[in-house]
């Protein structure tokens, strides 16, 4: 049996050179040339091993055929693994060339919203000369008294101005750290992906070199080349190209949806990195105080200040998610409750209201305009159109400033100015009435809660341009995020007890489902919708605490 090469020293045996090939090999017991290969103990045979030790059933084949036909396999998989390499070293040259781009990508968005702050605080600093320019021309028809009145002007405007100023820079600085942060993960997931192609690329020269040295040693390759190419082909059949292609595609489809968007939200300018469905991150919980017995979330006043109803008590609290403090505004009573609010500019709130006991042709007291304080600035009046005793109404403000009102169970919503709390038009829906709050869309559009799972997009002249619902959206709210027009649908999830979040477009397409999800408190009976504050930070409600939630990018 051959199992190694005989010593120079060894004079009985006498070495045979094989034609065409510069190595020696005999066989270690009787000094014979290996001559044949056994298939049945796969091992290399003399003459003499052969006729003595594997005759029949073994079959023997000729070891020049088996050196042939293993170089030969080998051969072949030599040509896979080059084509692997070039694949391999192509796919890096695509992700440095995605480096590049996508880091160019991001320096584009910088510059955009560079731009955009630039402008926002050029304004600012345009209106601070007009207002000094303003005050030094009355300033110079004035005696030493309005001098002095004048210098005291100045130093407020100077001060409002640099109050100004330093808002906006400093929401310039939050929306560059969310594209940093953005960024950073992108060269993250690029680094590793070139790490682990480049890991590939060695891995693949590796066996291509061993091949090779194989190549020159009979017996290696006899005694080895079997267990090599099983290694190989379990290498080959992972699919890490594709893996790591579908990796790099996903990226690359997340990178190009991250954009900067701005607008005006109850008359304040909010401005952040959005586009992308990421995940969102529990980054706090508010413990609602118990003198709130039966909590509902109503909608936002502002940024921080959230409008929560006691159901029980039927009084308004507004809870600030920036200092988690909970205070009471305004007192309900038993025929009055607030369903809804939102900002109309800095200084102004307007509210809907459900009420009991209205008659007449109009409903008084159902829409009511806040200042700040929770002062009664204004209460606006729009057609009683049925004859219910319990009346609820709806309202939302639009980019405009103007007011959406509608009330439950009716097909007519109401565009209200609030500077006079006059109707400027009647949307009328057509076959559907309305069954529970309405939201406006920056395009104009509005959605309603059409029926306990549905949501109706209808333009401003009642046309439905979707129907947007979901068997899973047992007892569900909607709100819109008015920088984006992005849904999200507040649901029971009666199957497993909890309640969830599904994001949505404003074509009715599910973009992510259970965005969160979230446990009933018992301290509730009833679900609260969600809200998205303009910065971005998603607000829940279990009925015990107010979650929020923070979108972080990952791919």
């Amino acid at each position: 049996m051959a199992s190694k090469f005989p010593g120079e020293r060894d004079e009985k045996v006498k070495l045979h050179t094989r034609k065409g090939h510069n190595m020696t090999w005999s066989c270690d017991i009787h000094g014979e040339p290996i001559k044949f290969y056994c298939k049945e103990h796969d091992i290399p045979l003399c003459h003499p091993c052969a006729t003595k030790d594997h005759q029949k059933p073994c079959h023997l084949d000729n070891i020049g055929d088996v050196i042939l036909e293993r170089r030969r396999k080998l051969d072949d998989k030599q040509q896979e693994i080059e084509e692997m390499k070039k694949q391999l070293k192509a796919f890096d040259s695509k992700l440095n060339s995605t480096e590049t781009s996508a880091s160019n990508h991001f320096q584009s968005v910088n510059d955009e919203l560079k731009v955009a702050f630039e402008d926002k605080i050029k304004i600012v600093k345009d209106k601070e000369k007009r207002s000094i320019r303003s005050i030094d021309e009355e300033a110079d028809k004035e005696i030493q008294i309005i001098n002095e009145k004048r210098e005291r002007r100045i130093k407020l405007c100077h001060e409002e101005a640099e109050q100004q100023q330093l808002t906006i820079e400093e929401s310039q600085a939050k929306v560059e750290s969310e594209t940093k942060a953005i960024s950073e993960v992108v060269a993250k997931k690029i680094k590793d992906l070139t790490s682990k192609n480049q890991h590939a690329i060695s891995n693949m020269d590796n066996i291509d070199a061993k091949i090779k040295r194989m190549k020159q040693d009979d017996k290696t390759l006899v005694n080895e080349a079997p267990q090599v190419r099983a290694s190989l082909d379990e290498i080959l059949n992972l699919n890490f190209l594709q893996d790591v292609s579908d990796c790099f595609d996903r990226l690359q489809r997340e990178v190009q949806k991250v954009k900067f968007v701005e607008g005006e939200i109850g008359g304040e300018h909010y401005g952040r990195i959005d586009g992308y469905i990421g995940k969102w991150e529990l980054v706090k919980s508010i413990h609602i105080p118990p003198i709130v017995n039966e909590p509902r979330v109503r909608g936002l006043i502002s940024d921080d200040e959230i409008c929560v109803w006691d159901v029980k008590n039927n009084a308004t609290y507004v809870t600030n998610i920036s200092t988690e403090h909970t205070q009471n505004d305004i007192e309900g009573g038993s025929t009055m409750n607030i369903t809804s609010c939102a900002p109309i500019d800095s200084n102004v709130i307007v509210c809907g209201k459900a009420r009991r006991g209205c008659t007449g042709d109009s409903l008084d007291g159902c829409i009511t305009l806040y200042d700040r304080q929770w002062n009664v600035i204004r209460d606006i009046s729009i057609p009683r159109n049925n004859s219910y005793v319990y009346t609820i109404v709806h309202v939302d403000v639009d980019g405009d400033g103007m007011i959406y009102a509608a009330q439950y169970n009716e097909s007519n919503i109401y565009v209200i100015n609030p500077a006079d709390g006059k109707i400027v038009n009647t949307i009328r829906m057509q076959g559907k009435v309305v069954k529970g709050p309405i939201q406006a869309l920056s395009s104009g559009d509005i959605v309603v809660k059409t029926d306990y799972n549905k949501f109706t997009v209808i333009s401003r002249s009642g046309e439905v341009k979707a129907d947007i619902h979901c068997a899973e959206w047992d007892v569900s709210y909607c709100l819109v995020h008015k920088l984006t027009d992005t849904l999200y649908i507040t649901y029971w999830d009666d199957e497993h007890t909890i309640y969830a979040v599904d994001q949505v477009s404003c074509g009715g397409v599910i973009q992510a489902r259970r965005i969160v999800e979230y446990k009933k408190s018992d301290r509730c009976k009833y679900i609260s919708l969600c809200l998205v504050t303009p910065s971005g930070n998603l607000v829940a409600c279990d009925g015990d605490k107010l979650f929020v939630y923070k979108k972080i990018f990952i791919v």
